[in-house]
């Protein structure tokens, strides 16, 4: 039975309440304090645990193997609190991909594709007059929407460069036979931020897609949907680090429920799902280089501060400890030979710290997309009581488009 938005937000909130100690920190910056955050006894069932069990856990294909049943019954009702009704067009459209495609690359070409025919029917069942598209970059949703779906698009974003791009390629394919019912696109330079008067081109006629929404992007296009009394609005959020932060550090407009800090947004925002066994492998890999580096500092070199270490391609994770170690402390000028930082990587004790802090983190990424969730379910519930009718649903597959959680929202 499928919960209410009410209903499924309130059963989230209180799963991410009486566990907040599991993800409230962030195993890193917050160490040691952070490893003792988590049920003790969560930590040692996980332990017990072989590689592979682990990354059945990871990956959340199986938590049968997690011999603690208070552990268990929690990733499986989090499993079952963020699995979304998935939405799907009921039309298989035709049209000549080269064309629609032109410079469309990778991730980018699935979205289109997905939802392109998903506004096709939105605008023959809501029949609004044109799509604007927020965030458009180069406009190539624009491009394919208007061009072979018929739906007349304006394409906002706030980078010249890229409108004068989308434009140079509009201009590249005038060549080419317009398919029948093809409609226009337009670019139009926009900055949203909070407190703008409500631009024009927002009126009942239109309905808003933020295909990308970053930070608070997707509560300024709520209120420009509620002032305008839009047509309707799709919203996918994402980059939820760069919400703005209240005096407490608490997201201004995230839940009021629970406030969530700069940590816990970075957790929502970060797809933690392993997709193979050796992309798990890897990230294993690359917490034992980062986790062994602080834990050098801490220990060895008795700094208490978190000095972030940024990414960095994948093979410097697969060499050796001291390669990837010595440039970043000779940045922060911290003395250190490849002898020493071996030989301390290989000590018992840091290899069982670095065990125990990837177990703190497996429990804390299981929480990820739930946090999520429940912030654009809170946005979900402001629309509701805005007089909008909502409902929430996934639009791609999580692992090729992992901030796949659409807002729809009408009249």
């Amino acid at each position: 039975m499928q919960l209410g938005l009410q209903e499924h937000y309130n059963e989230l909130l209180q799963l991410l309440r009486d566990n907040h100690t599991c993800w409230d920190q962030e195993v890193l910056n917050f160490y040691p304090d952070s490893i003792d955050r988590p049920p003790q006894d969560w930590l040692e069932a996980l332990s017990t645990l072989t590689l592979d069990q682990l990354w059945l856990l990871d990956s959340k294909q199986d938590f049968s193997q997690i011999s603690h049943d208070k552990m268990r019954r929690c990733f499986e009702r989090l499993e079952e609190l963020t699995s979304i009704t998935h939405k799907k067009a009921s039309i298989d459209p035709q049209y000549n991909e080269a064309d629609a495609f032109f410079g469309v690359r990778g991730k980018k070409r699935y979205e289109i594709a997905t939802l392109a025919p998903i506004l096709k029917e939105f605008k023959q069942h809501f029949n609004f007059k044109r799509l604007i598209d927020i965030g458009g970059g180069q406009g190539h949703l624009g491009r394919v929407v208007s061009k072979h779906f018929g739906i007349e698009t304006i394409s906002l974003d706030r980078d010249p460069h890229l409108l004068s791009l989308g434009k140079k390629n509009v201009n590249r394919l005038q060549h080419r036979t317009l398919p029948n019912g093809a409609a226009s696109i337009s670019f139009k330079e926009l900055y949203i931020k909070d407190g703008d008067v409500l631009p024009d081109c927002f009126d009942e006629n239109s309905f808003i897609l933020g295909l990308h929404t970053c930070g608070d992007l997707s509560c300024h296009l709520m209120d420009y949907a509620n002032q305008a009394r839009s047509n309707g609005l799709l919203s996918f959020g994402c980059c939820y680090h760069k919400m703005s932060l209240d005096s407490h550090g608490h997201a201004k407009n995230g839940p009021s429920d629970l406030p969530l800090n700069h940590h816990a947004l970075t957790l929502a925002t970060r797809g933690h799902r392993s997709e193979s066994r050796e992309a798990f492998d890897l990230k294993l890999q690359v917490k034992r280089h980062r986790y062994a580096l602080h834990l050098f500092h801490f220990h060895e070199r008795n700094i208490r501060r978190f000095y972030p270490m940024g990414e960095t391609k994948a093979k410097e994770y697969t060499g050796p400890f001291s390669d990837y170690a010595l440039s970043r402390l000779e940045a922060y000028q911290i003395p250190a030979t490849a002898r020493e930082l071996e030989d301390f990587y290989q000590q018992e004790w840091v290899i069982q710290l670095y065990k125990k802090m990837i177990c703190a983190n497996l429990i804390r990424w299981q929480f990820g997309r739930a946090i999520e969730l429940l912030i654009l379910l809170d946005r979900a519930l402001k629309l509701e009581r805005q007089g909008f009718q909502v409902e929430i649903n996934t639009y791609f597959d999580e692992l090729q488009s992992p901030r796949n959680i659409g807002i729809l929202a009408r009249q």
